[in-house]
């Protein structure tokens, strides 16, 4: 089986230490121009013992894999050159299944010119918002929510958070939870002032970030400015209060204010993940990740919210949010 891994940086280098554990022989290609990145990814490759004999392949560019077609396909750049990579591979080979990493793209128009790309080359696609794969949060939902009841989830955190990076997932993982869709983001309670990512070429945002969705449910996302606040997560239901240390895994679930269940979860990492995705996929022709069609319609009111307060803000007149 071959798989083609575009990006070969933090993110991608721990895709690439996960595929490696996957349990047929693959053909990995990993692409990046920079050298550097492709360091990384060979000194993390050698940190793992993988039972099978997988052929991997690093080059500076696509011009260098020799394969046409390929059973697998990760994005792992920033969201700025997404679209031009997913067009310039979807272009030279025959992709049959994706996984790309979020933020998605950085401007509206880029969403309508990759789902129409992905749709035209009939790509299998998914987006890695992983949480939803997570045993834990599973077990939650099972055992915690009703379908007929809505539910809150409060994220909070310092200024290391990162809204725009960061909030996705949260959005996500309250879609996964409730099973409804997103409505409508409320930005008002923002912080001005707009700060420097730690990604160079892109921003941050702290104050928080509200959202709806389509049965009642809400979401709160909070990041503290000038704060180090560690991250907590906090989901209420009809019945029960979940609250969540992330960095740890520790929680503790209370029913009508009683503490029930106290206890920890084991925090997953991307390269304990990206071979199961991969298998499932295999396997049934889907996952436990989000589809593409699915997070682009998240996506696309995250990033006109976010964007509509970037300019109000920042003094500018543009149609890219520079973050990733």
């Amino acid at each position: 089986m071959n798989l083609l891994l575009v990006g070969a940086g933090q993110i991608g280098s721990r895709h690439l230490q996960s595929c490696l554990k996957f349990h047929e022989k693959l053909e990995i290609y990993v692409v990046d121009s920079s050298e550097e990145s492709l360091g990384v990814s060979r000194s993390r490759a050698s940190e793992i013992d993988s039972l099978t004999n997988h052929k991997v392949h690093y080059v500076t560019e696509l011009d260098g894999v020799n394969e046409l077609k390929f059973d697998f396909l990760i994005i792992a750049t920033g969201a700025g050159p997404r679209l031009s990579v997913l067009n310039d591979v979807l272009e030279k080979f025959t992709i049959k299944n994706a996984i790309l990493e979020k933020i998605l793209f950085q401007t509206s128009d880029a969403y309508i010119q990759a789902s129409r790309l992905i749709s035209e080359k009939k790509v299998n696609s998914f987006v890695n918002c992983p949480l939803r794969a997570y045993p834990f949060f599973k077990e939650i939902k099972e055992k915690y929510i009703k379908n007929d009841f809505s539910v809150v989830l409060n994220y909070r955190g310092g200024e290391w958070v990162g809204l725009a990076c960061n909030s996705i997932h949260y959005l996500d993982l309250l879609n996964f939870l409730t099973d409804e869709k997103l409505v409508e983001i409320d930005v008002e309670l923002l912080d001005k002032e707009i700060i420097s990512s730690k990604r160079e070429g892109n921003i941050e945002f702290t104050g928080i970030i509200t959202g709806t969705y389509s049965n009642g449910s809400k979401i709160s996302i909070e990041s503290i400015a000038g704060s180090d606040l560690p991250s907590t997560i906090e989901i209420l239901t009809d019945d029960y209060t979940i609250l969540i240390d992330e960095l740890t895994g520790r929680f503790e679930i209370y029913k009508e204010k009683i503490l029930i269940e106290e206890s920890s979860y084991d925090v997953l990492y991307q390269s304990d993940l990206t071979h199961l995705m991969l298998e499932q996929i295999q396997k049934t022709e889907s996952c436990e990740l989000v589809g593409f069609h699915d997070s682009v319609k998240l996506h696309q009111e995250f990033i006109s919210k976010l964007l509509g307060h970037y300019n109000k803000f920042s003094g500018k007149n543009t149609k890219t949010l520079p973050i990733t």
